[in-house]
């Protein structure tokens, strides 16, 4: 068979074939070559070995790249041809043929195997070229394929664009979360699942990185399907050719709104730990001894007098603010890293720059491995220089109250809140025969033995002195009972120690001794009294004349009626019925005589004051009784205007008899200067809370500012022949029923003087009860 026959049966293969089949028909045609025994064709091995091919042909012909020939050693004139296949300077296989004969000394002979392993080497090539391209082509769909499932699979949204930033595609998350159709988010159409507040700024920014060809990244709020915003992360990096040209845009969108609440809640929770380490005055910090990493918080630096954004601290650093004697206590030892325990607390102090001392308390935690290394200490320190100061004042007030509880005129005791005495001054040492160092710590009733009206020692002194309302005048008086067993009368008055919760911490029990105090109130109480007495009698002297006419009236009438009875009984026809009734002209003549004679009495005595319910009313009209004539001789009108309501009072009728006498006379006297129209106005009224107002009221001269605002003091006065006691004996009364007295006055129109009297018992539990 010639050359054509074996080049027609390669080239009868198909174009798929691989490298076996066609080494089997090249090995095909050679056999039916004349001469050729035996034909395979070896394809080498690793190191361009090939198996039964013998090592020293091999190697000239892997060097030279040509048919070698070589005697087999079989027979005389048997020879084996060894052709290669190759492709360019690639050796791709070794066509090994055995020939018989002298066929292999023939040029032409050996040309056409030649010939057909260099056709069979081309189909060969490409073949492995064909397989390679179906390899890469089949690697290259498996790569897309998971390239697809992983760009579906991504936990975030996934789109490329063409070189201009038209969408190209999305993965299936990006596509699910918007809900856009491919249509919908075609060309720009995606640009709409941004936010409309935020559209402009990711343009701005997708604009850029388009022209500059550079990666770009935003964060926006981008439009879920149900409208619900969230914040996103968009990156964005250019792909390029091999000649750098931009083909696509890859993009990825990572939801960071929970990043974004963890951020801003961190922030917060920082901002939350600042500001309450800086309320409290308590900074932080931690150091690692085997990397001496040290950090602290802006707090802990300014307690430290350091500049919270100043130079990197350190551990050292925080240690020379610290003052030498002090340093032990947080400086760690080479003794002290394996034996010092978990926590430490400390009081130390540290010196600022400007040489301020700042006291801090320190704490100290040393965290261990698993093997008991020391790797890190954490601490804190809290500024208590302000607690220090307070501190000192405190103990410095303790210091000035003892002092000054010790040098007062009165005895002064204070318990605890189990009513054990802890403090007793010199002069409640005295009263009680009790030292500070006998008393100390003992029950309050043992030391302070007050006695009751009953004459029994008060179980709980405390408690009964708390409880009592003190009276302004007198106070809260006791007998008091000595160590010795002497008595004497105290006036005592208490306050409670309350702390910041408000609960009860003991108490503070003042009290002196009243005796002389007693004595002396005695005394002015009697010259009051006297003084009050005096001033009846002026008043009664006052009004001699006008009381010698009240009486003369009455005797006359009664002598007169007197002699016309004689008169009627004497006649030869006694006229009996004339005769009684005269006679009880007298006698009602006579009443009135005593009763003027009784009022001028009570007024004399220097009896005590009798405070009853009574008539104001009545009490009034028998004051302007007694003074009628006076005020006729003076030419003064009386007008009056009674309040019904207000007529119950409570007082003593006496005392009130001289309150309006000298109220009703001074008026009197006021409007001696004018020469006609002199009216004294005297009214009653009922107030909104329960009491009766009395005024008098006269239009006389008036009285001046200062004069009005010093009516009521004692010894003074206006009068040339006053003593200046009337009106201030008038305050003392009615301040004693519990009442007011003031006066109102306009210089030239005359002065009004007013008092408020309570009403009877029954009418203020009345009016204290709430109406149905």
């Amino acid at each position: 068979m010639d050359t054509t026959t074996g080049l027609r049966m390669l080239r009868a293969l198909s174009f798929d074939a691989d490298r076996n089949e066609i080494a089997d028909s090249l090995v095909t045609a050679c056999l039916q070559q004349v001469g050729v025994t035996s034909a395979e064709v070896v394809f080498l091995s690793g190191e361009h070995s090939a198996l039964g091919v013998p090592s020293e042909p091999m190697s000239e012909l892997r060097r030279t790249q040509q048919s070698v020939l070589t005697p087999t050693g079989a027979t005389a004139d048997a020879a084996r041809f060894l052709v290669p296949l190759s492709c360019g300077d690639r050796l791709l296989a070794i066509l090994n043929l055995e020939i018989a004969g002298h066929r292999a000394d023939d040029d032409q002979y050996r040309e056409n195997f030649e010939t057909l392993t260099a056709f069979a080497a081309l189909r060969i090539d490409r073949a492995g070229v064909q397989a390679d391209l179906d390899q890469a082509r089949e690697r290259a769909r498996l790569a897309e394929r998971e390239l697809r499932l992983s760009w579906d699979m991504l936990p975030a949204h996934a789109w490329h664009t063409r070189p201009d930033g038209t969408l190209e595609a999305v993965n299936r998350e990006w596509s699910g979360y918007f809900g856009l159709t491919e249509e919908e988010s075609s060309g720009f159409g995606y640009t709409r699942v941004f936010h409309p507040d935020d559209m402009q700024k990711v343009m701005d920014v997708w604009m850029r990185s388009l022209s500059q060809e550079v990666p770009g990244e935003v964060e926006t709020r981008m439009m879920r399907a149900d409208g619900e915003a969230r914040v996103f992360l968009i990156r964005t990096v250019p792909i390029r050719d091999e000649n750098g040209k931009v083909i696509r845009w890859y993009g990825i969108n990572i939801d960071v709104e929970d990043l974004k609440d963890a951020e801003r809640e961190i922030a917060r929770t920082a901002a939350a730990l600042a500001e309450g380490q800086k309320m409290s005055r308590t900074g932080s910090w931690s150091w690692r001894p085997g990397t001496d990493s040290f950090s602290w918080s802006d707090e802990c630096a300014r307690i430290f007098g350091m500049d919270p954004n100043g130079r990197q601290p350190s551990f050292a650093a925080m240690l020379e603010r610290v003052h030498p004697d002090d340093r032990s206590a947080i400086e760690p030892t080479d003794a002290s890293l394996e034996s010092s325990p978990g926590d430490t607390q400390n009081e130390m102090r540290i010196v600022v720059s400007d040489g301020t001392i700042t006291f801090v308390e320190s704490r100290t935690r040393i965290v261990r491995d698993p093997a008991g290394k020391v790797v890190e200490y954490v601490g804190t320190v809290r500024d208590i220089t302000e607690s220090k100061l307070a501190q000192d004042r405190i103990q410095e007030s303790e210091r000035r109250y003892a002092a000054t509880l010790s040098s007062i005129g009165d005895a002064v005791i204070s318990t605890d809140d189990k009513g054990r005495l802890m403090f007793i001054n010199p002069v409640a040492e005295k009263l009680t025969g009790w030292t500070q160092i006998d008393a100390a710590e003992k029950p309050v009733s043992e030391v302070f033995q007050l006695i009751d009206e009953t004459r029994e020692l008060v179980d709980d002194p405390v408690s009964e002195v708390l409880a009592k309302e003190v009276d302004p005048v007198i106070g809260i008086q006791y007998a008091l009972r000595s160590r010795a067993g002497s008595e004497l009368i105290i006036d005592v008055s208490g306050a409670p120690i309350i702390d910041s919760r408000g609960d009860m911490k003991g108490a503070v029990l003042v009290f002196r001794d009243m005796t002389q105090r007693n004595e002396t109130a005695d005394a002015l109480r009697r010259s009051k009294e006297d003084l009050a007495r005096m001033s009846r009698l002026t008043a009664i002297g006052e009004l001699a004349v006008s009381v010698a006419h009240e009486m003369n009236q009455p005797l006359m009438a009664i002598v007169t009626n007197a002699a016309a009875s004689m008169s009627w009984l004497e006649g030869k026809s006694p006229n009996i019925e004339e005769a009684m009734q005269a006679i009880g002209w007298v006698l009602r003549d006579g009443h009135r005589a005593g009763e003027v004679l009784s009022g001028i009495l009570a007024l004399a005595r220097n009896s005590r004051p009798k405070v009853e319910p009574l008539n104001v009313r009545e009490v009034i009209e028998e004051v302007l009784q007694l003074t009628k004539s006076e005020l006729r001789q003076r030419g003064v009108v009386v007008e009056t205007v009674y309040d019904n309501a207000a007529d119950a009072v409570t007082g003593d009728r006496i005392q009130l008899q001289q309150v309006l006498i000298n109220l009703v006379m001074n008026g009197a006297e006021a409007m001696t200067p004018l020469e006609d129209g002199r009216v004294l106005h005297v009214a009653t009224k009922r107030l909104s809370d329960g009491l009766t107002q009395v005024s008098v009221s006269d239009n006389g001269i008036g009285l001046d500012p200062d004069t009005a605002d010093r009516a009521f003091e004692a010894f003074f006065t206006t009068k040339a022949t006053g003593i200046g006691m009337g009106l201030s004996i008038c305050r003392s009364i009615i301040e004693a029923h519990g009442g007011h007295i003031w006066v109102t006055t306009e210089k030239g129109t005359g002065s009004t003087f007013r008092f408020t009297l309570p009403p009877p018992p029954s009418l203020q539990e009345r009016s204290a009860t709430p109406e149905e």
